[in-house]
């Protein structure tokens, strides 16, 4: 079945058969297809020597439904990849868009066997993790507000790294024990009651002020990556829509969320984060703050 649904793009062609690819699925909505012609536009432009792996229509074959086990289809999709030969692969969420070649990217995997990114918003587990997943993992609260919170849009495993196949195989296993992914060992009845976990609305995860919600695959990537020692260093990453984390010169991969039925053109994007937000709008930035300091400068000269 999987082999079925999963479409393979060779990004370069060529006739030597790459070791190397992206991975994404975007099932559900119009819009993740469209996501997905995106990502594959970008991979196409910056150069990219591999492989696009998609699943538009169906999950990978044995995937759990989504409300028994949200998210866990990213795993099966790293063992779809892997049972097809490829030992460099790297999950792209599909609003993600490549700014720049990811060949820095396969290199650090390649060398540590593994790539996880820095959280941008500087948040730790604990803060998006239910009771029931902690209690299930033998892990305490306090424990989890010192466990970095593992971002899953976008990660990387060498699978001839004997700690990256460990990494998958129980990344697999710890989002279908029932309770891990879900946040709760009660059952999800609906998409409503899924956002209920999702932002811990009405306490349904814990009543505890600090959780802000439940990230299903995030908490179980980073349960497992704790207890392996695998810690998040790369810092190429950037959410579009969050500005306390600007983009950087070193920004290779942008997330870059739609919320609509319509999403921003590659062209736009590459518009805004190459000339728009450089150019004009931190330039404007400046010059507002220059102008504050010198109207409180000015202020207190009057005194």
């Amino acid at each position: 079945m999987h082999k079925k649904s999963m479409q393979v793009i060779k990004i370069r062609g060529g006739h030597t058969a790459s070791k190397r690819c992206v991975i994404s699925l975007g099932v559900g909505k119009e819009v993740y297809k469209k996501c997905l012609d995106r990502l594959a536009e970008s991979l196409v432009r910056t150069g990219f020597a591999g492989d696009l792996l998609t699943w538009s229509d169906h999950y990978p074959e044995g995937c759990p439904e989504f409300l028994d086990a949200p998210f866990a289809f990213k795993a099966y999709c790293f063992f779809a990849a892997k049972e097809l030969g490829y030992e460099q692969i790297l999950w792209m969420d599909p609003p993600c868009v490549a700014l720049r070649p990811l060949d820095g990217i396969y290199h650090q995997m390649q060398k540590n066997g593994y790539i996880l990114f820095n959280n941008n918003y500087g948040q730790m587990m604990g803060q998006w993790c239910g009771d029931a997943t902690l209690s299930a993992n033998h892990i305490t609260r306090e424990q989890a507000l010192q466990i970095p919170e593992i971002p899953c849009s976008v990660l990387g495993l060498d699978m001839r790294s004997e700690r990256a196949v460990a990494f998958l195989q129980a990344w697999s296993s710890i989002m279908r024990d029932g309770v891990s992914a879900k946040g709760t060992s009660r059952t999800i009845e609906d998409w409503e009651d899924y956002q209920a976990v999702f932002w811990n609305t009405g306490a349904r995860i814990s009543t505890d002020p600090r959780v802000k919600g439940h990230r299903c695959d995030q908490p179980a990537a980073g349960i497992v990556a704790h207890r392996l020692g695998m810690q998040p260093y790369g810092d190429e990453l950037r959410d579009f829509h969050y500005k306390a984390k600007p983009i950087k010169r070193n920004t290779v991969i942008l997330h870059h969320r739609e919320f609509g039925t319509s999403i921003k053109s590659l062209d736009q994007i590459y518009h805004e984060v190459f000339f728009r937000i450089p150019f004009v709008e931190t330039p404007l930035s400046k010059l507002r703050n220059l102008k504050r300091r010198l109207k409180s400068l000015s202020s207190t000269l009057e005194q």
